[in-house]
């Protein structure tokens, strides 16, 4: 995996930081959590973020995605030079720096990060402290665009690399200025995603971010965004925009389906909530709210959950009789 070109000297870090953050102000970048679309995509401020990866994938020779491209993400051709990145992330990688408000010396974990230029952007250019968090590491170059970390792209990189699973982080909490999970939680089975969330929520720092994208089809359940915010106790940051933009960002890998993205920004609040209403001899518990996901399934997951279902029924039925006395009557 030879170099081609230099990538951020530590002495152009302070310059590039600028035009990769400081763009978005001028430009209206909105901080919040919506979908996708070509049109933010070749935005300024995305444009500089994505210019500085695309050369990043050029110096590290990372894993090239032109074939796919070409089927998915058409438009794309002209913004990428060879090796290309995957398209999507021409809107997902500077959507999820722009978003994060990066400053340097944060701490920042990658989960599910593959041999990408985003963990290297985090470093070498932001001047972030970086850990990639991936379950696959191996010895060889590269396997199929990019899955899974190899040795060779550690030695030459120098990403710091966690071997592991996003349900299960060996990581401790409260010790992440910033999570990024991009482009994973789609893949893995519905219950890993869940434990996943809640570590995510488990160790970000009061106060910190965790910018995740999905892919989303309008023809199947993909993913569920609203149901990943909920399963993590953590707060959307600005506004949720749920409106589908008119056009569809590309195809899936069939040719057929619209594919399309969704990124969300995520904020870990540091309050603390009741878990009973009070009446219960001396003073109810309280835990931090974000930790809401992980008590209701563990702690309070043999607590018989309310019957509103009968409560409805009896209103019902109760209505009905009213009824049937007055028609009696009547």
């Amino acid at each position: 995996m030879p170099s081609r070109a230099a990538v951020a000297p530590p002495d152009s870090r302070t310059e590039l930081v600028k035009d990769a953050l400081d763009e978005k102000g001028g430009d209206g970048f909105r901080v919040g959590s919506r979908f996708a679309t070509v049109a933010e995509t070749l935005s300024e401020p995305f444009r500089v973020v994505a210019g500085q990866l695309d050369q990043i994938t050029v110096a590290h020779d990372l894993p090239d995605h032109s074939d796919v491209n070409r089927e998915r993400y058409p438009w794309s051709e002209p913004y990428l030079s060879s090796p290309q990145m995957y398209a999507a992330r021409l809107w997902e990688y500077p959507y999820a720096v722009l978003a994060a408000e990066l400053e340097p010396d944060m701490t920042c974990f990658d989960l599910g990060c593959g041999m990408t230029a985003f963990t290297v952007y985090l470093e070498q250019v932001v001047g972030c402290t970086v850990f990639g968090v991936d379950p696959e590491v191996f010895k060889g170059a590269i396997r199929y665009y990019g899955h899974g970390v190899s040795k060779e792209f550690v030695r030459h990189t120098g990403v710091q690399i966690v071997q592991s699973g996003m349900e299960r982080l060996p990581i401790a909490a409260d010790s992440a200025d910033r999570v990024f999970c991009l482009s994973v939680i789609e893949h893995l089975p519905s219950q890993v995603a869940r434990f996943g969330m809640e570590e995510i929520a488990r160790i970000l720092k009061p106060g910190g971010r965790a910018v995740l994208t999905v892919d989303v089809n309008m023809l199947s359940e993909l993913s569920r965004p609203l149901d990943l915010i909920w399963d993590s106790g953590l707060l959307p940051v600005g506004e949720l925009e749920l409106k589908w933009p008119r056009e569809r960002f590309g195809m899936f890998c069939d040719g057929r389906q619209p594919a399309d993205v969704f990124g969300m920004v995520l904020e870990k609040d540091g309050s603390e909530v009741k878990t009973s209403y009070g009446r219960e001899a001396g003073p109810p518990e309280m835990i931090p709210s974000s930790q809401i996901p992980f008590i209701r399934r563990t702690k309070f997951s043999s607590v018989e959950k309310p019957v509103l279902v009968h409560s409805r029924k009896r209103g019902l039925l109760g209505r009905v009789r009213k009824s049937v006395k007055v028609l009696i009557r009547g």
